[in-house]
């Protein structure tokens, strides 16, 4: 029996979520590879024709949006083919991945979509005990995951780094916990300024001098603070506080060929100018009308660890990543007496290394530190929140 046409077009809302999140990517459909663009016309096509017309590949397309729907998983964690056996296979993988955490000898479902249910039911529990994060390889066109233990990120102890900054900068000395001491000086600062940007330019300074993360430039994006009350319209340049700093005594100039430039500042703009692009794509994905209003996606939601990132793409070349790490944290506050939150990516801190040198590369270990930083700044934003102040009260830099 075919099905009716509510269930159907409650099957293709569900199948467009994926062409909406998933990282640009190429993949195989009907002998041809196709960008998402291409993968959404050959969904609309098939969309316009009642199910008993589809052709194998396009039963099997449907099939494959509904599986990485229903999963939360997104094309990019396909290996070469949109088709049913590549989900399969990255579920399988998953499956593995979080049962490794919880049962190792969980058997996984043999049919598709309760595989999928399946690896959805995992995650939230996962993510009790485990930090997911994305592994990205920009040469691979490629997206797997990885689990890090929250007992291994210890956000309770300063940073050396970050300890000199509220000791030096704002006079807060030890002995109170680290949250204590980050909404103390984030009072002081808003007391002073009126924002609490100097806490955050404080915190990018440190992560800069840490010598852990070893980390050619920085950057913090997160909601000013002034539009809680309505998300939704987040979808301009000066919704956002957007900076990004570099390394003391970093030569930009071995890397003009990537850059086209040697100039700090147009490095500068150029990371806020794309940065602004992605936050305000996001909130018009996850807070506008459509499709993908109020969905959970790995991407948005994620950590992330990303290599070779400017083999392809011009815009990650314009900015100097060979690798790095994103921290994605939520940001929660108080409005009309009800707690809320933006999800998370709509907060985020980015370490960059511009080295292709492979002993300089990104790895898990530093994105845990990545995590520690991240947390910090996301106490001192939603400490900002929470005495209605903004995280920046003066006009920002031009963009590029």
């Amino acid at each position: 029996m075919a099905p009716d046409s509510n269930c159907l077009n409650g099957v293709l809302e569900s199948c467009r979520r994926p062409l909406v999140y998933s990282r640009h990517h190429w993949l195989l459909y009907k002998g041809e590879y196709q960008v998402r663009a291409g993968l959404r016309g050959a969904l609309e096509a098939v969309g316009s024709r009642a199910p008993q017309e589809w052709d194998d590949d396009e039963a099997d397309l449907v099939l494959t949006l509904f599986a990485l729907d229903l999963s939360a998983v997104g094309f990019d964690e396909l290996l070469d083919r949109a088709d049913s056996s590549a989900v399969r296979a990255t579920l399988l993988e998953r499956h593995e991945l979080y049962a490794g955490v919880l049962d190792p000898a969980e058997e996984p479902p043999a049919a598709l979509l309760d595989l999928a249910r399946r690896v959805a039911e995992m995650r939230p529990l996962v993510a009790a005990s485990h930090e997911p994060y994305s592994i990205i390889d920009g040469r691979a066109w490629y997206r797997t995951e990885g689990l890090v233990p929250r007992t291994e990120i210890d956000a309770s102890v300063l940073s050396d780094a970050v300890d000199d900054v509220l000791r030096a900068e704002f006079g807060i000395p030890p002995g109170a916990s680290a949250g204590e001491r980050l909404r103390e000086a984030t009072r002081a600062a808003i007391a002073t300024d009126g924002d609490s940007a100097a806490v955050l330019r404080g915190i990018m300074r440190a992560a800069l001098d840490d010598a852990t993360l070893r980390a050619d430039h920085v950057t913090v994006t997160c909601p000013l603070g002034d539009m809680l009350d309505r998300p939704h319209e987040m979808t301009t340049s000066d919704a956002f506080f957007t900076e990004t700093q570099l390394r003391d005594g970093i030569e930009l100039g071995d890397y003009a060929e990537r850059l086209g430039h040697e100039s700090a500042d147009q490095l500068q703009r150029t990371i806020r100018a794309r940065m602004l692009k992605l936050k305000r794509g996001a909130i018009r994905s996850l807070y506008g009308p459509g499709c993908m209003q109020g969905q959970f996606v790995e991407k948005h939601g994620g950590h992330m660890v990303f290599r070779n990132e400017d083999a392809h793409y011009r815009g990650h070349q314009s900015i100097g990543c060979s690798s790095g790490g994103r921290a994605a944290f939520a940001l929660r506050y108080r409005h009309d007496g009800d707690d809320r939150e933006l999800t998370p990516m709509i907060g985020d801190f980015r370490v960059v290394r511009m080295s292709h040198d492979e002993s300089e590369t990104f790895t898990a270990d530093d994105l845990r530190h990545t995590v520690r930083y991240g947390e910090w700044i996301r106490t001192v934003v939603e400490e900002t929140y929470a005495l209605g102040a903004v995280l920046r009260a003066d006009s920002p830099k031009a963009e590029a």
